[in-house]
């Protein structure tokens, strides 16, 4: 069967919305959340449907389906959705071979699982953050430390798939002892999958002014750095591995559709903010970027979108960065295929100019766990030698399809 594209879905609905984020959502309940979630899911219909002929290929690989927060759609929506959405992905006689959707510990009950299963998914991404209360607090995350726990309790008894939890460091109330207590439990309960990612501070968001103000504190580095090495000791203990900058998992629960975005592999993306990217041609992408707006996406959702095309130095550089995020880096090979141009002319020897984070393996630039915790020095140079070397390279280079 031919290569399928991904798909990812974008809910943008929320209970509420947490102080650090800056992904796009609302935050509706009662009347109004039935009556907008309607509205997403037309528009999400019409969107699948004017992509499905436009594309020419049937059904989808993996699929995605995040936000938001989907398991805070009403039930009924939420299972018309994913019929719909089953529908598409298999369209051609394909069935995904992964198909997550993101939860919060609070709406997970016997009624979701018994929705997903029934709808095939296939892996769950349960969003935890953190089971101190002062970290849950300070980040407006639903419910106490131990609502959570309990949740993922139930989770571990109920869930026969496969199912991950995200966890983050550098939140403000936040221990080292505590985020090891916090990984310890949740690979205790069976998660095979943990995203840890570092608290980023976005501009205008509500954690952002509140730490402008002086009204809350941040770790400093070393507490920051104190913090990882904790949640990181738990990880390794267990057997996980690090595949990808801010990801872990036991071996063979890598997160397949994750993947296909690192690789810069082919996906397709309906609701509001979603991004898709589609190979145009040999080295050159086609981005779509849908309108970061309920309102504009729903009255029109293929003519809202807004596309671009990503090439040349451009795209390349993009490829690198991408693949370095990853265990598997770069391979060599398969980036002079895509692009017609040997890597080391376009950015150089970065092994040998970074010995301690860029290693050759084989075929492949791979980062060193160093490396993956600042890969920002080799990614810089990088870009400065294919900023001064294009002109030169690009004239001379052959780009076999």
């Amino acid at each position: 069967m031919a290569a399928a594209p991904s798909l990812y879905v974008h809910v943008p609905f929320c209970a509420s919305r947490c102080s650090y984020c800056d992904f796009y959502s609302s935050t509706p309940s009662g009347p109004a959340l039935e009556s907008a979630a309607r509205l997403w899911l037309e528009a999400i219909r019409e969107h699948l449907e004017r992509l499905e002929p436009s594309f020419g290929r049937d059904g989808f690989e993996t699929v995605y389906v995040g936000g938001g927060t989907p398991s805070w759609l009403p039930g009924d929506a939420l299972a018309e959705a994913l019929r719909l959405i089953g529908r598409v992905a298999r369209s051609g006689g394909r069935e995904p071979s992964e198909w997550s959707l993101e939860a919060n510990p609070e709406d997970v009950d016997e009624r979701l699982v018994d929705t997903l299963l029934e709808a095939g998914v296939t892996r769950l991404s349960v969003g935890v953050q953190s089971l101190e209360d002062a970290a849950r607090r300070l980040s407006g995350r639903r419910g106490s430390a131990a609502d959570a726990l309990g949740r993922l309790e139930g989770i571990a008894a109920h869930w026969p798939g496969r199912w991950s939890v995200d966890l983050m460091f550098g939140l403000p109330g936040q221990s080292a002892e505590g985020l090891a207590d916090d990984a310890r439990s949740v690979i205790g309960l069976g998660a095979g999958h943990v995203s840890l990612y570092e608290l980023t501070l976005e501009e205008g968001a509500p954690m952002s002014r509140a730490v402008e103000s002086g009204a809350v504190s941040m770790p400093d580095d070393d507490r920051r750095a104190d913090q990882y090495e904790a949640a990181r000791s738990e990880l390794l203990a267990a057997g996980f591995s690090r595949y990808e900058v801010s990801n872990w998992a036991l071996d063979g629960q890598e997160c397949a559709h994750n993947l296909r975005y690192w690789n810069l592999d082919d996906w397709l993306a309906v609701g509001p903010s979603g991004v898709g990217n589609v190979s145009s041609g040999p080295g050159a992408f086609r981005r779509a970027a849908n309108a970061a707006d309920l309102e504009a996406y729903c009255a029109d959702p293929q003519g809202s979108v807004s596309e671009s095309t990503v090439d040349g130095k451009d795209a390349a550089f993009e490829c690198l960065m991408m693949a370095m995020r990853t265990s598997r880096g770069l391979s060599l090979e398969s980036f002079e295929r895509r692009f017609g141009i040997r890597a080391v002319d376009a950015f150089g020897r970065l092994h040998e100019r970074f010995p301690e984070l860029v290693r050759l393996d084989g075929d492949a630039w791979i980062a060193t766990d160093r490396g993956l915790d600042t890969l920002n020095e080799p990614l810089v140079y990088a870009m400065s030698e294919i900023e001064r070397s294009w002109d030169d390279i690009a004239g001379r280079s052959v780009v076999s399809v």
